[in-house]
């Protein structure tokens, strides 16, 4: 059985009965060839030699007793530790009383083959015990250290701790406990060691012993030019945290966002979060900047904290959102010179929470990329009511059928937030279809995915087959739709 990562050895039950059987055998032996079943009884070192047979036999006597001691103790510790749900004997601890049971046979042995008098051997066992102990000292209180964190239990493999030292937190994960010290794991992967007398002096929360349910509360600070507005940037980060909820169990759906600082041009923001104990801390702070760079990126946001974006300075407010955000939906295929040359006709659009903005069936040849803000996707259930299908974030795309094959609308779309909108239309796109041929079968072979991801046969044999025949279908839909011809 393993305990704090260190296995505790015992034998097998056929074995164990083995050696029960031997000690039996061991005593009858004795028995017939001395008429004595207890060694010490009938075996004196100090007036026979060493090799004959029944001093073989009682020193195996006693290396039997031992043995059997030691492999009932631990047996009867894997029985506690598989039982108890409250407390486990840790590893170290049972090799230390091993030690112990040995040493105690070994006097044992010594003192009743040899016949010495008691007090004496005593007298130079607790002499000789002193000196190793206070050579051992250092040692001895390494050992103790470490029985005192398994025993109580206090850290364990695997565990995560919030260690506080000098003003600065720090995230570490418990990889080892041995006799001597505990090996910890930072967010970097690098390997910490810590000598157990040390490490019981740290202060530190373990994370991962708090009661189930309770989520570890964290921290992220970021920084950003104080050229962008700070409320705006927070209603940013609010919806990056609920993005990050609705798609990551890990999560609790409890945060704040705050401007917690603002110094020589630049504004501090401070996120307030809860997540598993379980969860890295630097897992969880990657999901969060991810999201929220996402978002801030799709919003046309400065992310340099100091100067403009100098690849953006001569662009319209229009083009700047749509350079930051065309590369996470269909317009991936395009270049920066094409989607600037597009974003010169493309608009702007700002609507209010629960505003209508897609009807179902409606014919329509235009799309939206989202820039800020949140949509819902709505269709009908059997009983007539609205049904939320999908929730469209900042940086998704909604409508792309429509506008390039004139498809009627598959479904009734909403803004659930305050929402800003990039408008594309069939006029705006084109001329860059019509200078770009291979624009449409690109275009088309998306389309084509994205449906075969919808339908049954998305896991089924010879979707490659499907795929590419919707794919010309799609073509020739665009085809017809911009140039009325097949």
């Amino acid at each position: 059985m393993k305990t704090n990562n260190q296995t505790i050895f015992a034998l097998s039950r056929p074995f164990f009965l083995a050696l029960l059987a031997l000690n039996l055998g061991l005593l009858l032996w004795l028995k017939l060839l001395t008429d004595n079943f207890l060694s010490w009884n009938a075996v004196d070192l100090n007036k026979e030699t060493l090799f004959q047979l029944k001093s073989v036999l009682a020193i195996a006597q006693f290396a039997l007793v031992g043995l059997s001691l030691d492999q009932i103790l631990r047996k009867a510790i894997i029985g506690f530790n598989v039982h108890s749900e409250s407390s486990h004997v840790p590893a170290i601890l049972v090799q230390v009383l091993t030690v112990t049971i040995f040493i105690v046979t070994g006097i044992a042995a010594y003192i009743g083959l040899y016949d010495h008098h008691l007090n004496y051997l005593f007298a130079s066992i607790g002499a000789l015990s002193v000196g190793i102990l206070y050579i051992l000292k250092d040692v001895g209180h390494q050992v103790i250290c470490g029985i005192t964190l398994q025993a109580d239990r206090i850290v364990s493999v695997d565990d995560w701790l919030e260690v506080k030292e000098g003003g600065a937190t720090e995230y570490l994960q418990v990889v080892e406990l041995d006799y001597r010290m505990v090996v910890l794991r930072n967010d970097t992967r690098q390997l910490i060691r810590v000598y157990n007398h040390h490490f019981s002096e740290m202060h530190f929360i373990n994370l991962s012993k708090q009661k189930p349910g309770v989520a570890a509360p964290r921290k992220l600070e970021f920084r950003l030019s104080s050229a962008n507005n700070p409320e705006r940037v927070l209603r940013i980060m609010d919806l990056a945290l609920k993005h990050v909820v609705h798609h990551n169990h890990e999560f609790l759906n409890e945060f704040s966002c705050h401007v917690s600082k603002i110094d020589e041009g630049r504004v501090t923001y401070l996120i307030w979060y809860r997540a598993d104990i379980d969860t890295a801390p630097f897992e969880t702070e990657g999901i969060i900047l991810l999201v929220l760079s996402r978002f801030l990126k799709s919003a046309g946001i400065n992310l340099n904290r100091l100067f403009n974006n100098p690849g953006h300075t001569n662009h319209s407010q229009a083009q700047t959102r749509l350079l930051d955000c065309y590369g996470l939906g269909i317009l991936k295929l395009l270049d920066n010179e094409q989607v600037v040359t597009i974003g010169q006709s493309v608009s702007v659009l700002h609507y209010h929470a629960d505003h209508h903005l897609i009807e179902k069936g409606a014919q329509e040849d235009w799309m939206y990329i989202i820039s800020e803000g949140c949509l819902e996707v709505k269709l009908a259930d059997q009983t007539g009511e609205m049904k939320v299908v999908a929730t469209l974030w900042p940086g998704d795309f909604v409508g792309e059928m429509s506008m390039l094959t004139g498809a009627p609308r598959a479904a009734d779309v909403f803004a659930k937030a305050d929402t800003v909108l990039v408008q594309i239309t069939k006029e705006d796109i084109a001329p860059l279809l019509d200078s770009n041929p291979k624009l449409v079968k690109q275009f088309s072979d998306i389309l084509a995915q994205r449906v075969a991801q919808n339908e049954v046969f998305a896991n089924s044999d010879g979707q490659s087959a499907r795929v590419a025949e919707e794919s010309k279908s799609i073509t020739a839909k665009i085809l017809n739709f911009f140039f009325k011809k097949n």
